[in-house]
């Protein structure tokens, strides 16, 4: 899955992105290793537009929706890219991307990600400090959701069932209903 680059800054990472050396989607840099992001299925791509169209038309201008756009520093060896990110709306980031202290939630669609994402992915965010984590678990058509930081994962998780609604800590008016997400109101 890694290719054979070990030991990366982010630094070096972001110099030869732009100097075209590396693919512009599908790669993200974990522990100084480039690694290939897994394909997005049927219902990725489905779960991912429900969960976009939500957010988007419930932020109000109070966050930013970042799906698939943001490479999120978290130290000098890491810069995943998150499937959606809300960034709260306290600046423009026209000229200058959002860093862990904009962030509000990360969320990751997981299907054949799964485990990395609830591994590798949960204990890197928990350790920078993003205060919320999601995993759209559509295996098991389940949330797992996961708050209160620490070193190496969250103080709080919970996992909540396809008939819940579920909503951010820091913007509770925002529902997401889960079934429309498995599509099983379909």
């Amino acid at each position: 899955m890694a290719l054979d680059l070990h030991g990366l800054s982010v630094e070096r990472y972001e110099q030869m992105a732009e100097a075209g050396l590396l693919p512009e989607r599908g790669i993200e840099l974990i522990d100084g290793l480039v690694v290939e992001m897994s394909p997005k299925g049927v219902r990725h791509a489905y779960a991912a537009d429900m969960l976009n169209k939500m957010l988007v038309l419930q932020s109000h201008d109070r966050y930013t929706v970042c799906a698939d756009t943001l490479s999120l520093r978290l130290g000098p060896r890491d810069e995943p890219e998150p499937d959606f990110a809300l960034v709260r709306a306290t600046r423009s980031y026209a000229r200058q991307r959002a860093t862990v202290a904009d962030v509000a939630l990360i969320i990751e669609v997981a299907d054949s990600s799964l485990r990395f994402d609830l591994g590798t992915k949960l204990r890197k965010f928990a350790g920078a400090g993003i205060p919320e984590y999601w995993v759209i678990n559509l295996k098991a058509n389940r949330a797992h959701l996961f708050c209160d930081p620490l070193a190496g994962g969250y103080r709080k998780q919970r996992i909540a069932v396809a008939t819940e609604t579920i909503s951010p800590r820091e913007y509770p008016n925002v529902a997401i209903p889960l079934a429309r997400l498995f599509g099983e109101d379909a």
